[in-house]
């Protein structure tokens, strides 16, 4: 009887153990999943169940490369790590809202924690991570908050139930590792296009003109040439159409609504 009773109670705590950490991306050790790279490019990836929302201009974002970090200085930790995934900038927006560029997104089907292993991008600069919806900030944190120096943990609670979550950065963050706990991890859709859904204002491409249409409220346009210089910037309340030179072309609309981020190609 008493065999059968630890049994019963090894098994528990086996299944309690199991469920209390459903997913880890660990990019500071795992060169399977996160080989070193110079980064993802301009193209929005979902790699291993984490989407991957890069920057439009740039092609560093994801880089993973060596740096070493030892987190046993946090009371209770035993995780160290050899590598680093740099965001190389800030999400695009202030937290909470979705972010447009440089960020980690993921689907979970209930409430959980997120725990985040993570340091400045910058050797003594703070710098502050988040884990949003989009709507609320389930948990933030900054570095070279006294004793840690330049690393940091976040631990973010989600109450919203089965959402879409976001991780991302008020500028450049080096992270090393993401834990969800209390709730499944299921593979997204690609987020960028989820988040351009919310804003209604649209910008298109034709021939040597830009048309901006369905104009709602009050729209800030930035148009980028593809070194990210910024070739045009303004503020419009009604449809409007311009003209730009021949070549490639990254625009950003930010409404009340959100932030959208669109390709166009000039003939």
């Amino acid at each position: 009887m008493k065999q059968k009773l630890l049994f019963i109670l090894t098994v528990l705590v086996i299944t309690v153990t199991s469920q209390a950490q459903s997913k880890v991306w660990d990019f500071g050790n795992d060169t399977t999943t996160w080989p070193l790279s110079s980064g993802i490019g301009t193209s929005e990836m979902v790699v291993d169940q984490l989407g991957l929302i890069p920057n439009a201009t740039n092609t560093n974002f994801g880089a993973v490369n060596a740096s070493a970090a030892n987190f046993n200085i946090f009371s209770g930790e035993t995780y160290s790590a050899v590598n680093r995934f740099q965001m190389n900038g800030g999400g695009g927006v202030t937290a909470p809202a979705v972010p447009t560029q440089r960020s980690l997104y993921f689907n979970v089907d209930g409430n959980c924690t997120v725990k985040v292993y993570f340091k400045t991008g910058s050797n003594g600069t703070m710098r502050t991570l988040f884990v949003t919806d989009g709507t609320t900030i389930f948990g933030q944190a900054t570095t070279n908050m006294a004793p840690n120096t330049d690393l940091a943990i976040l631990n973010a609670s989600n109450t919203a139930g089965a959402t879409k979550l976001y991780i991302y950065g008020d500028a450049s963050n080096n992270l090393y590792r993401v834990e969800v706990s209390g709730a499944n991890v299921t593979t997204p859709a690609l987020g960028l296009d989820n988040a351009n859904s919310r804003v209604s204002t649209n910008i298109q491409a034709v021939s040597n003109r830009i048309y901006v249409s369905n104009v709602k409220s009050v729209t800030e346009i930035n148009i980028y040439s593809i070194t990210g210089a910024l070739v045009k910037t303004f503020k419009t309340n009604s449809d409007t159409d311009f003209s730009l030179k021949s070549g490639l072309y990254i625009a950003t609309l930010k409404t009340v609504e959100g932030q959208k981020t669109v390709k166009l190609l000039m003939k």
